[in-house]
């Protein structure tokens, strides 16, 4: 049996904050859900960051584990009298969410940061950072050994699409790794720009592929549910649309996605299709919707939904005549494949790890030719049998990838480096 400490940092950031439970978030809460699951791991948790929310997500989610949480008694007294006064009010009332944002802001200013009890995580196997650093004191103990999940170093080769601290923290995280901490990479194409950055040895570096949920992401035939759902988003239910799903910054090439389907629209006189983009504003956003604007015209056929919760992003992505996601560079892609798990044609990028998820089963672009892209939207709009072949290769290809192959690969990267 291996000892784990998990860094729930994560699941702390995301517990309260829905619009934070991005792919990062996804893989955090599927490894804690396999870990708790499997018989031969017994686990301890940290919260490096969000230490309040963390305690939070455990006692809605895992209120019967009793596990272990490995910080200084003082972080935990303050945790728990911050939860005490939040939880007077009910789960995500405005009450609520106000007096939590007020704590949010003052541990921002005063207290950033937790410390696990270094003397007690050395009782323990391994230490797993699903995101963030490894702490600095660990480096001088034996034992754990430290796991760090990598899902990109984007910020790090192409500071230019992010703001200051996404950067800040990615340096960060490779400095950890090249002071011994084992990397899990989430894609071929990850590792190779790890190792390339720090000059880790490859076999120091493991991969790992993720998943979709399959009770989130399946093919939805239900049509009454997904016109309540397309209705409730402000999607018409009466033209047929291509689908855009992620968070909106420049680097998810949004511009030219919006700029490939005005393209198909006015060459090809198109009146029945529409371009929907789901997301939430990400960094320097506002390029996109100037690229909107721009366009007067076609405003009315470009959906802008927001955030949309979970439960209603099966029957948005089943509905959809393709799903299109041309990124400039992405570290796994988890939108493809939720895309595909639904049964939905899927458009992407030739370059970094896409072609390892979609391989055959979608149309691949160079994700800065905005003919191609076009080119392809107009294939799923003309060609059914096109359509229906991609769409029985998406379902056959999203097999490949589960939650539980996950969970089993970390168990057996634990037990090789324990």
């Amino acid at each position: 049996m291996s000892r784990v400490v998990l860094d729930g940092a994560v699941l702390g950031l995301g517990f309260f904050n829905e619009q934070s439970r991005t792919g990062i978030y996804r893989v955090a809460e599927n490894l804690i859900y396999g870990l708790h699951r499997s018989p031969d791991i017994e686990l301890a948790i940290t919260g490096t960051q969000h230490l309040p929310e963390t305690l939070g997500f455990l006692q809605k989610n895992y209120p019967n584990a009793g596990y272990p949480v490995l910080n200084t008694p003082k972080d935990l007294r303050y945790a728990h009298f911050e939860n005490s006064l939040v939880s007077a009010f009910a789960y995500k009332s405005l009450p609520q969410k106000l007096i939590r944002e007020v704590f949010t802001r003052l541990r921002a200013r005063l207290k950033p940061g937790y410390n696990p009890v270094i003397s007690a995580l050395e009782q323990y196997d391994v230490y797993h950072s699903p995101f963030l650093p490894t702490p600095a004191g660990l480096e001088a103990l034996s034992k754990p050994a430290r796991v760090i999940t990598v899902h990109d170093i984007i910020p790090y080769l192409f500071p230019q699409y992010f703001g200051e601290w996404n950067v800040s923290i990615t340096k960060q995280i490779l400095n950890c790794i090249k002071k011994g901490t084992y990397p899990v990479c989430i894609s071929e194409s990850t590792k190779n720009d790890l190792c390339e950055a720090t000059g880790v040895s490859p076999d120091r570096v493991f991969v790992v592929p993720l998943a979709a949920s399959a009770e989130k992401f399946y093919q939805v035939r239900d049509n009454e549910e997904i016109e309540y759902v397309l209705k409730k988003y402000g999607i018409s239910v009466h033209k047929r649309y291509l689908l855009s799903l992620s968070t909106l910054e420049p680097r998810k090439n949004i511009e030219r996605t919006i700029r490939s389907f005005i393209k198909l629209i006015e060459q090809e006189k198109i009146e029945d299709l529409n371009l929907v983009l789901v997301g939430t504003k990400g960094w320097d956003f506002e390029a996109i919707f100037d690229e909107i604007k721009a366009n007067p015209s076609l405003r009315d056929k470009i959906i802008i939904t927001g955030y949309v919760e979970d439960k209603d992003l099966a029957p948005i992505y089943s509905a959809a005549l393709g799903f299109v996601y041309p990124s400039l560079y992405e570290g796994f892609g988890l939108p493809p494949l939720e895309a595909m798990q639904c049964g939905t044609p899927v458009i992407s990028s030739s370059r970094s790890s896409l072609p390892e998820v979609v391989e055959d089963a979608g149309i691949l672009v160079d994700p800065t030719d905005e003919e191609a892209i076009a080119g392809a939207m107009l294939q799923l709009y003309s060609d059914k049998n096109l359509h229906l072949a991609l769409s029985k290769k998406s379902l056959a290809q999203a097999q490949k990838f589960s939650w539980d192959k996950f969970t089993e690969q970390h168990l057996q990267i634990y037990r090789q480096i324990c």
